[in-house]
């Protein structure tokens, strides 16, 4: 699990929301990916998030199911080994961003957020509210809307909710030196090998739904009810 799809308005968004919560100095940011992937491959995640946040004094500890640098804490969070070692951090707030999506339980994984962080923590959460097919490894169909992600947090009370609109995929493409018909081309093959890579064909043949309209992500921001 990873934010991988987190794009630049996204961050600032989040950055901006915990900017504003003065009594955050300790994140901890769940299913964080690797340092390579924060700071090569999608760099403003680092930059416009994590670095910003840093210098305004946030501790941030990582956490994802994979070992690689940059990762602190490597773990599944619904083993109970690793719940414990997390709330031994003292977290005072969970990022959990682009990654509810990807899981199978997601009421267990939201369950464990709040007990982790605890009576009085704060949780900002981000998913797709309208975005293509992107498994991984595996993309539940999860989009819902800011008041139903805010709602999922069932011992928590909603402090904001937020509806993020980024690129088109045209924009997208545009960003990145690749032609439209490039791009239709890749897809046309990808098509033709679905019966090998079944998921990647489907998240590319998706994307061109959103060739004009734009991804949109839901952002809610709850404090879990005193005990």
């Amino acid at each position: 699990m990873a934010a991988g799809w987190m794009f630049e308005r996204e961050a600032e968004r989040i950055r901006q929301i915990l900017l504003a919560r003065n009594s955050v100095s300790r994140l901890l940011n769940l299913g964080s990916s690797d340092a390579r992937f924060r700071e090569r491959t999608k760099p403003h995640i680092e930059r416009v998030l994590f670095a910003p946040l840093r210098e305004a004094g946030v501790e941030i500890v990582h956490a994802d199911i994979k070992k690689a640098p940059g990762v602190d804490i490597v773990g599944d969070i619904l083993d109970p080994r690793i719940q414990e070692n997390l709330r031994a951090r003292r977290v005072g707030c969970i990022l959990i961003a682009n990654v509810l999506e990807h899981v199978r339980d997601r009421a267990a994984v939201v369950a464990a957020c709040e007990d982790i962080v605890g009576s009085e923590g704060l949780i900002l959460a981000a998913v797709p509210c309208s975005f293509p097919y992107h498994a991984d490894p595996l993309d539940t169909g999860y989009r819902p809307t800011p008041d139903a992600l805010a709602a999922l947090f069932t011992r928590s009370d909603p402090l904001l909710t937020d509806l993020v609109e980024g690129q088109t995929y045209r924009e997208q493409l545009a960003a990145r030196g690749e032609s439209p018909a490039a791009a239709m081309l890749r897809t046309t093959l990808w098509a033709l090998a679905f019966p090998l890579r079944p998921n990647s064909a489907r998240a590319r043949l998706s994307r061109w739904r959103w060739y004009r309209r734009p991804y949109r992500v839901s952002i809610a921001l709850v404090r879990v009810r005193a005990s």
